[in-house]
This record gives C-alpha cells, structure tokens and sequence, in this order.
C-alpha cells in the first residue's frame, strides 16, 4: 500500500470517526447534497441511454432492529450508515441515485474510461465494508448501540435516464433498466459483508483483482437471468 493511498484512508477514517461520533451524541446532522449532485448529473442527460455501474448497498437485520431498538436509535443507526456510505461513493466518483429505506442506490460513469471505473467502483464497495467495520462498529458498540453488516451488490450496463414530467427542472427523474434489476437480484446470493458482481463488470477487471473473486453456483429456479447473446445464465461472483 502506498503512503499516499494509506494517508487518504486514515484521514477518511478520521473524518468518518467525527461525525459518527457527533451524530450519536446529537450535536452533528448530516447535510449531505449528494442527491442533489445525482440529479444535476441526470438532468444533464435527460433521455439519454448510458453505460452505468450500478451499486447497491442494503443494511442486514433492519427489520429486527425495528422491533428491537426505538424508533430515536433506529433512526439514528439507519440515517448514519446511509450517510457515511454516501460519502464513500461520492469519494470514489459516484453519484447517490436514491435512500430507499435501508439501502443505499449509487451509480458510477465514465464514458472514457469502464475499465477503470471497474476497479474504482470494487475500491469503492471495499472501503465501505471497511468502514463498517473498522470505524462505525467500534464507534456503535462503545455507546452501546448493536453493530451493523451490509451486503454490496454491483453490476455494469446500459440505463436509460427518464424524466418523469414535462418540467425539465422540477419533474421527478430517475434511471431504469436491467442493469439495476440484477444488481437488487444479487442481494439474495450476499452474505453479511460481502460483495456480490455481474459478469459485466468483472470481464473489465485486472487479472489480479479477478483472482480475488469466485463464480457462485446459481439455482436455475432462483435465477433466471440469462446473458443476451448466448441465451447461457449469466454469471455472479462473489469476493473471497
């Protein structure tokens, strides 16, 4: 690891460290406008078909935790995993798409360049099983909150930018296709820390970095999807 890639890790870590810390006291709220970044990006390109990664990040147990934990230290444990995930993706180049619920939806382009938002967009979901672990959890259990898991799911491909509305300014848009369908399928393969991807995105990864993933065997029940050329089911891999 380099010094300057190891400095950029521990400021983030420090960063991160501040704000949890203050959110949990209630002296800090999140004032993030990553939604607001995405939806310039968008409306930028209303109407346009792009090549996307798409990244799902979903927090394990929510539904427990709801009935487990008050409403005050759910909203709390929920609002600061979304929030600080937010930030990893802005840090890696991408945009915050949508909070739904206990998910976080980014999405990443570079139209010069997949092969290499390929690795950033792997970075990107390390880090953020990193800081979980690493930084948030340590934080959550010394003020006796219960730690968290996440499960991260990516896949590459076309998506079509719709406008929902003739006002160009104000109308809801959004981003459709099946590159974001098969990225929220792949959240029932995932196990608690674990990053889950479609073969689209690891064709465009380093030999290397390929070494650091396994094919998962898939149940043809379960999984219908199939590549469009070959008709062959199309293939997920997992982090090991």
């Amino acid at each position: 690891m380099s010094k300057k890639i190891k400095f950029a890790m521990d400021s983030r870590a420090i960063r991160t460290k501040n704000r949890v810390k203050k959110s949990l006291e209630g002296n800090f709220q999140y004032h993030h406008l990553a939604l607001s970044r995405s939806k310039k990006f968008l409306r930028k390109h209303d109407s346009e078909r792009l090549p996307m990664f798409v990244l799902y990040v979903d927090l394990i147990g929510s539904t427990k935790m709801s009935s487990d934990l008050s409403p005050d230290t759910l909203n709390v444990i929920i609002r600061t995993f979304s929030q600080e995930m937010a930030y990893v993706i802005e840090d890696f180049g991408g945009f915050v798409l949508k909070f739904v619920g206990d998910a976080v939806l980014a999405y990443f382009f570079d139209k010069e360049n997949t092969d290499k938002k390929a690795e950033d967009v792997i970075e990107c979901a390390k880090t953020m099983c990193n800081v979980i672990d690493n930084t948030i959890n340590p934080i959550l259990e010394e003020e006796g909150f219960p730690k968290i898991q996440i499960k991260v799911t990516i896949d590459f491909g076309d998506c079509s930018i719709v406008r929902y509305g003739a006002d160009k300014f104000r109308s809801h848009i959004d981003i459709i296709g099946l590159t974001l369908n098969l990225a929220a399928k792949m959240q029932n393969y995932s196990q608690p820390n674990q990053i889950i991807i479609g073969k689209s995105i690891f064709t465009k990864l380093s030999s290397r970095t390929k070494k650091s993933f396994k094919k998962i065997k898939t149940d043809k029940k379960r999984w219908i999807f199939h590549q469009a050329k070959t008709k062959k089911p199309y293939s997920i891999y997992h982090n090991i």
